[in-house]
C-alpha cells in the first residue's frame, strides 16, 4: 500500500447556506434602528423644550435681582431643554420706579451708541436696557428688559433671557 492510498483526502462537509430570513431580520433591524433613532431626534428637538410657570421673584432672583417692590400682574415661565435654559416674564410696575430699578440692577452693561451713564435707552414708548451674563445662578448670556409705559402711573415690564 501507497503512502498516498493511506492518506485519505479529508471529508467535505457540504457548505452550509445562510438562511435567507437571517439576512432579512438583520437588515429590518437595523433599517428599525436606524429609523426609531432619527424619530427620537426629530421628536426631541421639536418637543424636547419643557414650559412651566415659575413665580416672578424666582425668576428675578435666578438673575441675581429684585422684584419691584409693589410688582402686580406677574407671569414668568421658564423654558428648558437640550439646547438651555431661558426665563421670561411681564409684570407691572409704578411708571416712575421703573428707571431707577432698571437703573439698579447688577451685571454688566450692554451700552448701545446714545445712552446714559446707567445703559438706559429711554424712548418715546418706554424704556430699555440690555444686561450681559446676570451674577445670578442662572447661566444667561443676556437679560433684555423692556418697559412699555401703559398709563401716567403704571409701567410694564417685560424681559427674556438668551443663552447663546
Amino acid at each position: 500500500m501507497s503512502i498516498a492510498t493511506e492518506i485519505q483526502a479529508p471529508a467535505t462537509h457540504p457548505k452550509r447556506r445562510k438562511a435567507p430570513w437571517l439576512i432579512v431580520l438583520a437588515a429590518a433591524a437595523a433599517l428599525g434602528g436606524l429609523t426609531y433613532a432619527l424619530a427620537g431626534v426629530e421628536d426631541t428637538v421639536d418637543e424636547g423644550f419643557q414650559e412651566r410657570p415659575m413665580a416672578c421673584s424666582e425668576a428675578m432672583y435666578a438673575m441675581g435681582w429684585v422684584l419691584p417692590d409693589h410688582a402686580s400682574g406677574q407671569r414668568c415661565t421658564e423654558l428648558s431643554g437640550l439646547a438651555g435654559h431661558t426665563q421670561s416674564g411681564t409684570f407691572r410696575m409704578a411708571r416712575a420706579d421703573a428707571r431707577p430699578w432698571l437703573a439698579s440692577l447688577p451685571g454688566e452693561r450692554n451700552r448701545p451708541g446714545g445712552v446714559g451713564s446707567d445703559s438706559v435707552v429711554e424712548r418715546k414708548e418706554g424704556l430699555a436696557l440690555g444686561i450681559l451674563r446676570p451674577p445670578g445662578s442662572l447661566q444667561a448670556d443676556e437679560v433684555r428688559v423692556d418697559v412699555r409705559w401703559e398709563s401716567q402711573d403704571t409701567a410694564v415690564v417685560t424681559f427674556e433671557t438668551f443663552d447663546y
